[in-house]
């Protein structure tokens, strides 16, 4: 039951009518238990087991914060209480993650990354003094869990979801409207435009030895809108499920393509998780208050770390040190001035980053760079069908031209005319698959 099936669509419903039932200040803890109930199954049909790391990660970083705001009331040093519940918390994700690279048979429970930070950032900021403890464990538990974000993200923070949690939320018909239209459109990006350019990636990945170098380029070319509709499609769907439900959830993605430069990039780009690696991670070593090389330094490591969080394989190394050397090289040069040159030399220095986070294989991406360097005009291999090509080339003009028109805000605020025709286009062309790519992850 993923956010694309039709089982999830009854799922969101019925959850609905639940919520609209209790969504009183009487009935919260009912309306809590139930949507805490919810995810649990919405967890379990993946399969039964993956609870438990649930339930672990919960009860860890529950705990700890107790223990941590205990700390403080007695004036004790709280670091104690914080390491353990990092330490434990990061524990199942290491395990998990480095178990699954030596032995593929181990099921990689999905979303884990996503909810282990997610359960961090209480923990972490409780220490800091940024909230105070939440005793009530269905309160915390929920936070945690919340289907909406529980794949794949975004990863929300204590202090804007669980203060929700303890009201009742707005739910009117223009933000249920809202969030109906929020979900089509992150719907639409991903059966209608990431699963059709797949195709055409799959293909050619998995064979690139034997490819022109035209051919990769249009591989690298799709693969970029292929993971971008994906995962911010996925965040649309997550965030419009959680504003129908009433609650307000993070934005992940704010046109990152449009971008001038690498470090605008990354605050367009999976925003939750940049966001994650600068607070607690960044700022935690200094941030930019430290003499220049232990900045460099600080911002190398949070770029390693944010690949090594997607997979511990030399290809995702390379991806986060080739995003720390532009952003470096750019901070160096100073380049700032907003134009299109500079947005389509970000977009090109992205998409060939990109190759290395695609094939994992180190070596076989420098080749595929390589083919494409020297080897760029040549006869483009249009895959299986080139009809089927061709009409998600149009297909992909056509978002293409509706992101920009949402990026210059040219479109009108009522437009219930285009989301019929959005699903009249998935009708017509989705083309969808039951995995996400940061399923993965």
């Amino acid at each position: 039951m993923f956010f694309n099936s039709p089982e999830y669509i009854f799922f969101l419903s019925l959850v609905f009518v639940l919520v609209l039932l209790t969504n009183r200040t009487k009935t919260l803890q009912i309306r809590n238990f139930i949507l805490l109930i919810a995810s649990y199954v919405f967890y379990a049909q993946l399969h039964i087991w993956f609870v438990l790391l649930l339930v672990y990660t919960t009860l860890v970083n529950y705990g700890c914060g107790r223990w941590i705001s205990y700390a403080q009331q007695k004036h004790k040093n709280a670091k104690l209480p914080v390491t353990v519940g990092i330490v434990l918390s990061l524990a199942i994700l290491v395990v998990f993650k480095y178990a699954y690279i030596i032995d593929t048979s181990i099921i990689l429970p999905v979303g884990l990354s996503f909810f282990t930070f997610q359960a961090l950032s209480y923990t972490i900021d409780i220490y800091r003094g940024k909230i105070v403890e939440e005793k009530n464990l269905l309160n915390v538990a929920l936070f945690i869990a919340f289907f909406p974000t529980l794949l794949s993200g975004p990863i929300e923070r204590a202090r804007n979801l669980i203060p929700q949690l303890k009201q009742p939320t707005a739910i009117t018909s223009e933000i249920v409207f809202s969030g109906i239209g929020l979900f089509i459109w992150g719907l639409f990006k991903k059966v209608v435009i990431a699963d059709r350019l797949a195709e055409y990636v799959n293909a050619v990945y998995a064979a690139p030895t034997g490819q022109t170098g035209s051919t990769l380029a249009l591989a690298a070319l799709f693969y970029s809108f292929q993971i971008y509709c994906d995962f911010s499609g996925y965040a649309d769907m997550a965030i419009g499920s959680g504003k129908i439900l009433g609650f307000d959830i993070m934005k992940n993605f704010n046109f990152p393509y449009f971008a001038n430069t690498i470090k605008e990039f990354w605050r367009r780009w999976h925003i939750s998780l940049t966001s994650w690696f600068t607070e607690y991670v960044y700022f935690s070593m200094g941030g930019n208050r430290v003499k220049q090389a232990r900045w460099i330094l600080n911002i190398s490591t949070v770029f390693l770390l944010s690949g090594i969080w997607h997979g511990a394989t030399w290809g995702f190394v390379l991806w986060g040190l080739i995003h720390a050397v532009l952003y470096l090289i750019e901070h160096f040069c100073k380049i700032k001035h907003p134009n299109l040159l500079n947005q389509v030399l970000v977009f090109i220095l992205v998409t060939f980053a990109w190759i290395f986070f695609r094939i994992e294989d180190s070596a076989t991406a420098w080749n595929v760079i390589c083919t494409i360097c020297t080897d760029i005009i040549s006869p483009i291999n249009w895959g299986s069908s080139t009809f089927s090509t061709l009409l998600t080339v149009v297909l992909l003009v056509l978002f293409i031209v509706r992101e920009y028109l949402m990026y210059k805000q040219k479109l009108p605020q009522k437009y219930s005319l285009e989301y019929m025709l959005l699903i009249f286009g998935i009708c017509l062309f989705g083309v969808s698959s039951d995995q996400f790519v940061y399923f993965q992850f």
